[in-house]
């Protein structure tokens, strides 16, 4: 069972963000049109801006869990990984104030072996891949147009699916090194909202339904119990 025909739902990694309100103005939109996202918080990021954590949770969206850093699963050892795992639960569960609940969870970068998947599973998460990506994290402004066509036809290819965007880039000790470096590079993700809100007019042009139930998503499960959505990403086995 995956996710049915001309059903869309939008997730975004790697918040939140407050640089050029990339996050605050993305809640904007969505909440224009009645759409509810999964956002994959990274666990520094929900520390520094707990209030953004607080609204997106205020305004029936999926929080979920990225990890704490930005470092990639697949480089970590066994005892990095877990602790990754639950200082990103701890962080975002103390900005939030209470225990995150469903448990989501989207490896940095995609990337992750079978222990570390049967450590998230032990922990009680759901390991959530992504069906439409556009490689929007490492896209600046200037790319905008490109990344908002190819996500719509993606989409269409795949009759619906699971779209991954970035309102934010890695955590925010790095964010605000790079973007000293580079204020219009991939750092900058001021401007994801505008780029959504494309997408979302678009794809609703073409008749497709973005306003299904979320809840729909974590229930969705195989007979292994485990999500159900195509993984296109490269699982590293060890």
């Amino acid at each position: 069972m995956g996710i049915p025909p001309s059903v869309v739902y939008f997730s975004f990694d790697d918040g939140p963000e407050s640089h050029g309100g990339a996050t605050a103005r993305l809640l904007d939109v969505l909440q224009k049109y009645q759409i509810r996202a999964i956002f994959f918080l990274l666990g520094e990021n929900a520390e520094q801006y707990p209030e953004l954590v607080r609204r997106i949770h205020d305004e029936g969206h999926y929080i979920a869990n990225h990890g704490y850093s930005e470092k990639h699963a697949y480089k970590m050892n066994d005892d990095e990984f877990r602790d990754n795992l639950l200082r990103g639960e701890a962080a975002i569960s103390g900005a939030l104030g209470f225990e995150m609940n469903p448990k989501l969870y989207r490896p940095h970068g995609g990337f992750y072996n079978s222990r570390q998947e049967k450590m998230c599973v032990d922990a009680g998460y759901i390991m959530v891949p992504v069906t439409v990506r556009a490689y929007d994290a490492v896209a600046g402004a200037a790319e905008q147009n490109n990344i908002v066509n190819k996500t719509i036809n993606f989409i269409e290819k795949r009759g619906g699916g699971l779209i991954l965007l970035h309102d934010g880039r890695d955590s925010y000790s790095r964010r605000e090194t790079e973007l000293a470096k580079s204020p219009n590079g991939a750092f900058n993700r001021s401007w994801i909202p505008d780029a959504v809100e494309e997408i979302i007019i678009a794809l609703l042009d073409k008749g497709y339904n973005l306003n299904q139930d979320i809840m729909f998503l974590h229930l969705i499960y195989d007979e292994n119990e485990h999500f159900a959505l195509v993984k296109t990403k490269k699982i590293v086995k060890k």
